[in-house]
């Protein structure tokens, strides 16, 4: 079969909402089915098409990968494989554990006392030659790149907001981007949201691709103008290490972190493996999900990207202007009104705040 007949094959199954019926009139196995699902939600219709299959080496790493593994030891010798997994992979980093495991043998570097080892090595010889090495920061040590000396001066975050000086609107904001799908008439949709922890109140703008320029084009027209209305600051606004939010680690300046520093912003950024505290926007956007998104897939007068942001931006009034939370310490209140009888206005927020701006 081609890429239109796959196509035809999906669309059939999710309009139909029978995959296993769709998967019979066809012959073929709902393990196919969801392979070519996958691989178009994916990479679109360019998924669906034939190619050229090539002998992989299972493990492999090229040169420049292993380069970076072996620079990544160098700076932080106490990482094992999973660490170092995470970390570049926070980086955009395709490289899988046992991969990184076979470099770190291959080069007699899989104990910890090995790399402490090779990175003294290192750092001595950078010493000799001159040149200042970068750390994450030991006593006397002096940070390298401007986002190291910024994660070695933040303070720990109290992201359960145990202290009540920390229980308020504006003390941990977070922020993420998520891969929607491939919506039906539509294409692909991406996911912006902005999240503030304590009063949950939830801001989402919607793009067709994921890049760092949009989520400064949704700060700039909602986020600012939000925060200039109720008269509060984003003491921490956290992120994970994506190279949307944060800068390879090898590398300068990221342009979000420039320019969250120009408005006074303090970014907090953490790795995929700290679940725990995105938990609160997880939940948030668990909610979107189902609540709205498993509508919407099958809406058919949803025809349009526009279309498609004006429903959610009616979901959106209701869950921060009408729904009363449902646990926690602000139970019974509602996203809008905590925020802003901390800012200490009466007046409703102005509703141009929660729309898509041109």
């Amino acid at each position: 079969m081609n890429e239109k007949d796959k196509y035809q094959i999906i669309r059939q199954g999710i309009t139909t909402k029978n995959v296993s019926k769709t998967c019979k009139e066809f012959g073929i196995s709902r393990t196919i089915y969801y392979q070519w699902y996958n691989a178009y939600l994916k990479h679109g219709m360019e998924g669906l098409t034939e190619k050229e299959r090539k002998p992989i080496m299972p493990n492999k790493v090229d040169k420049r990968v292993e380069k970076m593994i072996l620079k990544y030891v160098a700076r932080f010798p106490e990482d094992g494989p999973k660490r170092i997994y995470y970390e570049l992979q926070d980086e955009g980093v395709q490289v899988g554990e046992s991969g990184i495991y076979n470099v770190l043998r291959r080069n007699r570097l899989s104990k910890r006392e090995q790399r402490e080892v090779y990175a003294a090595e290192i750092k001595a010889k950078k010493r000799h030659d001159g040149d200042t090495y970068n750390t994450r920061g030991g006593k006397g040590q002096q940070l390298g790149t401007p986002i190291e000396r910024q994660k070695h001066k933040q303070q720990p975050i109290d992201y359960t907001m145990k202290d009540p000086s920390h229980a308020h609107p504006g003390y941990m904001v977070q922020q993420s981007i998520h891969y929607m799908g491939v919506f039906p008439k539509i294409g692909k949709v991406y996911q912006y949201v902005i999240y503030d922890v304590h009063s949950r109140l939830g801001l989402v703008k919607l793009y067709n691709r994921k890049a760092t320029i949009h989520f400064i084009d949704f700060m700039t027209l909602k986020i600012l103008p939000l925060m200039k209305t109720l008269q509060f600051e984003i003491e921490n606004l956290v992120t994970n290490k994506s190279r949307e939010f944060t800068t390879n680690w090898d590398r300068g300046n990221h342009k979000y972190t420039d320019f969250l520093h120009k408005n006074n912003i303090n970014q907090v950024a953490f790795t995929a493996e700290n679940k725990e505290i995105f938990q609160p926007l997880e939940s948030f956007v668990a909610v979107l999900t189902k609540e709205f998104y498993q509508q919407a897939w099958s809406d058919p007068t949803i025809d349009s990207f526009m279309v498609l942001e004006k429903r959610l931006e009616i979901f959106l009034r209701h869950y921060n202007f009408n729904r009363a939370i449902t646990d926690g310490p602000n139970q019974g209140k509602i996203p809008s009104d905590i925020a802003l009888n901390y800012a200490g206005r009466q007046e409703p927020l102005p509703l141009w705040l929660f729309t898509r701006r041109s």
